[in-house]
């Protein structure tokens, strides 16, 4: 090990090199920038810089922190830098005062070149710069752990205390350097540990997950989805996209998933997502169901985020995959979600509602999430007992739901 002793979260090929990119920064830290100038704050109206380079699901679960700091601090000022796909989920955020854009090309998705990608890196960390020049913060914290952090960002900023993981490299630069734990976590109990460094003292059981719908999404999700409006049967939603496509199930999962509730149930089913072979599952779904075909509605690329949460308000149980809408439709309604190929324990939805988890992680084999009606389950493969299991599931919550 060259330099200081540090446990990062990546591959030899990549740790390897951020042992020396550490023995810079850490020489750099401390012959100059922890003995800056430390910025004079108000203490009366502390101000807050969170920084995420992660997605919408990243987002949204960061956003369930903003309640707890504001909580400990009811005049704070928070700040997030994100990436512009974070949009949908931050944009409108009531705790948020300003929303900076920054899209970090180690997390960016888009179809764009990788030269395209890193140049838009550029100019957008040289803006975000100016932005975040302007301002003084109490403390700045970095969520990212595992990949893509913007800690590179802390030399520009006019913070008092930095806080984040030296799991990616440029620890030193951190107030706090945190880093991960030896057993299973859970991630937002690593964002809760940095939310102590900053004095705001919760654990899980104090997150309250949350989403606020527009109301003109509710209104335009009828235009585009009128059956919403008919009480007379349940809405089960069909989401079975991830932004990973490795924790895809096949379609004849979902095939005969469908095919069961078709014919078990009175329900309609709702397939959401962006994709074409999410359209082609519903073609294939009603082609195997040509009796009930009239049961089920696609809305694969017609749904804002907003409309999903508006829509998710209306269901009686999603269904998803490891994903954001494993999160998102949690919030509103009972979900039932297949975590194949996945991080298991780490990224379990925290809910408003019944949950049900199948997962295949052997490590989260025994892990579950203390909150109520949550039930989570080990399976080594994705067949007819989890088919059978999660229809008998999907029939409890829906009996439920008829004795209200």
């Amino acid at each position: 090990m060259i330099g200081k002793y540090r446990k990062y979260c990546a591959p030899r090929r990549i740790s390897y090199p951020l042992q020396f990119v550490d023995v810079a920064a850490d020489a750099y830290a401390n012959r100059f920038y922890k003995r800056r100038t430390r910025p004079q704050t108000d203490t009366s109206q502390p101000r807050f810089l969170l920084m995420t380079s992660g997605h919408l699901g990243d987002a949204l679960t960061l956003s369930y922190l903003f309640p707890l700091i504001r909580r400990q601090y009811p005049t704070c000022q928070i700040d997030v830098v994100a990436g512009s796909w974070c949009d949908p989920i931050l944009v409108r955020n009531p705790y948020i005062r300003r929303l900076i854009h920054f899209n970090h090309a180690g997390t960016n998705r888009s179809k764009k070149s990788r030269l395209a990608k890193w140049r838009e890196h550029f100019q957008m960390m040289q803006t975000a710069i100016d932005q975040l020049k302007t301002e003084t913060y109490t403390a700045s914290v970095d969520v990212r752990f595992s990949d893509s952090p913007m800690l590179f960002l802390l030399p520009f900023i006019q913070v008092d205390k930095t806080v984040g993981f030296g799991t990616r490299g440029l620890g030193g630069l951190l107030d706090n350097e945190l880093f991960l734990p030896d057993e299973e976590f859970h991630h937002l109990d690593l964002l809760l540990n940095e939310l102590r460094a900053i004095g705001v003292k919760a654990s899980l059981r104090d997150v309250q997950p949350y989403f606020p719908v527009a109301d003109t999404a509710r209104q335009t999700l009828r235009q585009k989805l009128p059956i919403i409006d008919d009480k007379a049967a349940p809405l089960i939603l069909i989401c079975p996209e991830s932004g990973e496509p490795k924790r895809f199930l096949p379609n004849t999962f979902w095939r005969k998933m469908a095919t069961e509730l078709l014919t078990k149930t009175n329900c309609r089913l709702v397939g959401c997502g962006q994709l074409p072979q999410t359209t082609q599952l519903l073609a294939d779904i009603v082609s195997d169901n040509p009796v009930a075909a009239d049961r089920v509605f696609s809305t694969v690329g017609k749904l804002t985020l907003d409309e999903l949460a508006a829509l998710s308000e209306q269901a009686s149980v999603a269904v998803t995959v490891e994903s954001m809408p494993a999160h998102l439709c949690s919030i509103f309604c009972p979900t039932l979600s297949f975590y194949s190929n996945g991080m298991g324990f780490q990224f379990f939805p925290l809910s408003s509602y019944p949950v049900m988890i199948f997962h295949n992680h052997s490590y989260s084999k025994d892990m579950t999430l203390d909150r109520a009606d949550f039930v989570s389950r080990y399976v080594t493969e994705f067949g007819e007992v989890v088919q059978n299991q999660s229809i008998q599931w999907i029939q409890s919550i829906l009996a439920k739901k008829e004795k209200l």
